[in-house]
């Protein structure tokens, strides 16, 4: 990576204490917002993070909100994922990525939390194969309000 590239490992909700300042061209997250306590904090500091116009990305578990994707979510876990994750001595942790699958938002719902937490143009990209109604990335980009990139 360029010397301009930094990483840094810590807390969703606490990346202004961690040093995280921006404004930022982009944010990339996988599989995050489901796993948070708070999501719509930590949409709120991302936007706030962003230049004008920048752009969020995120991947992430989402069913579609139809009956079909939320069965073959089900059959996937309980047939294939969790008992491999058993086997493998993580089964906790393909436990929790069942439940914490099936009780967050919908694709549609979480694209209207991005809305909700001031991002503009959200569009919802569904993954092909198996995962179609599974899996989504969501576009979105910051209204404008923002500082200078860096």
């Amino acid at each position: 990576w360029p010397p301009s590239v930094t990483f840094v490992h810590a807390p969703a909700e606490r990346l202004e204490q961690a040093g995280v300042r921006g404004p930022f061209d982009a944010v990339f997250a996988a599989y995050l917002f489901r796993n948070l306590a708070d999501p719509d904090a930590v949409l709120a500091a991302v936007r706030a993070l962003l230049a004008p116009h920048g752009r969020l990305a995120v991947h992430e578990y989402t069913l579609s909100g139809r009956l079909t994707d939320r069965l073959v979510w089900t059959a996937v876990c309980k047939a294939v994922v969790q008992p491999a994750g058993t086997l493998s001595g993580d089964g906790a942790l393909y436990r929790h990525l069942f439940r914490s699958v099936s009780g967050f938002d919908t694709a549609d719902a979480f694209a209207e939390r991005t809305r909700k937490a001031g991002f503009r143009h959200v569009r919802v990209l569904p993954m092909p194969g198996w995962q179609t109604g599974i899996v989504h990335t969501v576009l979105a980009s910051a209204d404008g309000s923002g500082g200078a990139a860096r």
